[in-house]
């Protein structure tokens, strides 16, 4: 009884020692001879690191145990291996019961790595995680891959994880100060290692080392090692605040995709063509994020043959090649605009990411396509005047382009370039109130005015407001007194420009003798002007092909050099005016009497 109550104080001695060792943070022993310490994220990415350089071997299930005096784990053994060596036993199980049982805080390489050495990686599968490992800093990471293969130490992109995890098995944390890792000195600020700057008077490299003046590693100085540690809840917190998402479903991040898989089960390849490695199987409408489209091996898929593969990204960080057949683009097309200061561009993303160009060219990545930025309105060559091209750019590739031609007075036409010779005309047409478009951004150009269009032409010319006059019910037996036009068609029965009766035929095309007969009413009967010289005028080679009402017109506009003729001295009066023409006449009428 004696032997056995003695035994029972000193079992409840230890475990009293062992709990306030714990509480202060201190290294601990555990009962019996395995010493046992308290786990750090140092120490777990220390343990990935020794266990490459050591060359573990992977054995499925293997917990850390020696196979001909090399140890072994599988990928969740390797960090139970930690685990075990520091006396804590919270560690086991699978990939997915040790981020299930042990996680208190995730996110998503997509988002970025918190710099905190020794955050568990993982690859996710449906219901769980097929594969963990080890993050050791400077973008690197370790995990016991596969029988054949062992251990791996690669860029983190390069073993495709798609979450990382921060531990809380009683695992310590260092927030402040300098810390020995790898036998070198690393230091932390707020809970992340620190690059690229200067402290102490080491230099510290974007790799979170510190160096000495002529680029050597730092020895570690030992009196430097002052380091405060923190616990998993005070990281998370920390973590939280920064505004990492807690989560590691690559759906709760946003992913800035220009592509989706077009097709079912489409191979993602290593490299541009059909005999190289499957990364992923892909299912349609997959989200990627597609490069440069580069020449790769030919393939026909429903008779047509594709040769381009585009280097792709997925939102789970899964990386190689689709071929184009498989690949549908989803970049949009800038809406090109005038917010009465300049000129606007919008589409959907970032408008760092529209490009665009005034030299007819169309846009690239080349030097003379410049970035929007974050400008609201640019115009570096110009306001207005000219033709933007634009698309949106997005990790080289680049979407469907954009045509807008912006007039002086910031209207935008889709369906002709500035460049054109008869578009200053049209700019000072449409900079003059006497010409619009077609209210869908057109301004049909090369189309034919109609008889009741060059009407809006002359109301317009006028500056009066059509607003007051009314077309009387039955004024002609086809127009509506409710058309959009009639209030203009009212203004000019009104000033005598256009006889009132009878059918009109408002969308016929305008005849070129009509257009001179109502030009010349407009001098008679708005601007008063009856005299106009037209002796020595020569006549036309088809002057009896013109009508016996209109001759006059015709003449006394030829005299004041509003219309010419169509070559050949002759006049064509029954041809019709393209409206880019009518533009030209209308202008030269304006500034010769209303200038």
């Amino acid at each position: 009884m004696l032997h056995s109550h003695q035994s029972s104080t000193r079992r409840a001695l230890c475990l009293l020692l062992t709990a306030l060792i714990v509480f202060l943070g201190l290294p601990a022993f555990g009962i019996g001879a395995r010493a046992a310490t308290t786990p750090t994220s140092l120490g777990l990415a220390m343990q990935g690191i020794t266990a490459h350089r050591d060359g573990w071997l992977y054995v499925a299930g293997g917990k850390g145990g020696t196979v001909n005096g090399v140890r072994a784990t599988d990928c969740a053994g390797l960090l139970y291996s930690y685990y075990s060596d520091c006396g804590v036993s919270g560690c086991a199980g699978g990939a997915t019961s040790q981020v299930r049982q042990n996680t208190i805080f995730s996110g998503s390489p997509l988002q970025g790595l918190p710099r905190i050495h020794g955050l568990a990686l993982t690859n996710s599968e449906p219901g769980g995680y097929a594969h963990i490992g080890i993050y050791i800093g400077n973008n690197e990471s370790c995990d016991n891959s596969m029988e054949g293969v062992n251990m791996v130490r690669a860029q983190v992109e390069d073993r495709h994880w798609d979450g990382w995890h921060l531990f809380d098995i009683g695992t310590k944390y260092p927030k402040e100060g300098w810390f020995e890792f790898d036998g070198r000195m690393v230091h932390y600020t707020s809970y992340e290692y620190d690059v690229d700057t200067e402290i102490d008077g080491y230099t510290i490299g974007s790799d979170g080392f510190a160096y000495l003046e002529d680029g050597e590693a730092a020895p570690v100085d030992k009196d430097l090692l002052n380091g405060v540690w923190a616990p998993a809840t005070e990281v998370a917190a920390y973590l939280k605040s920064q505004g990492w998402s807690g989560s590691d479903d690559p759906d709760d991040i946003p992913f800035d995709y220009n592509a989706t898989v077009n097709g079912s089960g489409v191979n993602l390849r290593a490299e541009p063509n059909t005999s190289s490695r499957v990364v992923a199987t892909l299912s349609k409408n997959t989200r990627l994020l597609a490069g440069t489209a580069v020449a790769g091996q030919q393939i026909t898929v429903d008779g047509k043959k594709y040769s381009m593969w585009y280097p792709v990204s997925t939102a789970s960080g899964r990386k190689g090649y689709i071929c184009e057949a498989y690949v549908d683009l989803h970049l949009s097309a800038p809406e090109i605009g005038f917010d009465g200061e300049g000129v606007t561009m919008a589409a959907g993303g970032s408008s760092e990411d529209i490009y665009y160009t005034t030299d007819y060219t169309d846009p690239s990545l080349e030097e003379g396509a410049p970035s929007l930025g974050t400008i609201p309105y640019v115009s570096p060559v110009c306001q207005t005047g000219c033709t933007y091209k634009a698309a949106v750019i997005k990790n080289g590739v680049v979407g469907p382009v954009t045509t807008a031609t912006v007039m002086s007075n910031g209207a935008i036409f889709t369906d002709f370039l500035y460049r054109n010779w008869f578009a200053p005309h049209v700019d000072r047409a449409v900079a003059l109130g006497l010409f619009n478009g077609d209210g869908s951004g057109r301004f049909n150009p090369k189309g034919s005015i109609t008889r009741i269009q060059f009407v809006i032409v002359l109301a317009n010319m006028s500056g009066e407001d059509v607003g007051g006059y009314s077309l009387d019910k039955g004024a002609f037996t086809d127009v509506s007194p409710n058309a959009y036009y009639a209030k203009h068609l009212a203004w000019a029965v009104d000033k005598g420009i256009v006889d009132r009766g009878g059918k009109l035929s408002p969308n016929q095309v305008l005849p070129r003798e009509e257009m001179c007969v109502l030009l010349d009413k407009y001098l008679t009967n708005i601007l008063g002007i009856t005299e106009v010289d037209v002796s020595g005028i020569e006549t036309f080679e088809d002057d009896g092909s013109i009508s016996g009402y209109a001759r006059e017109s015709v003449y006394r506009m030829r005299a004041l050099g509003i219309v010419s003729g169509v070559g050949n001295n002759k006049f064509d009066p029954m041809g019709t005016s393209q409206r880019c023409a009518a533009s030209i006449v209308a202008v030269l009428f304006h500034d010769m009497f209303l200038e």
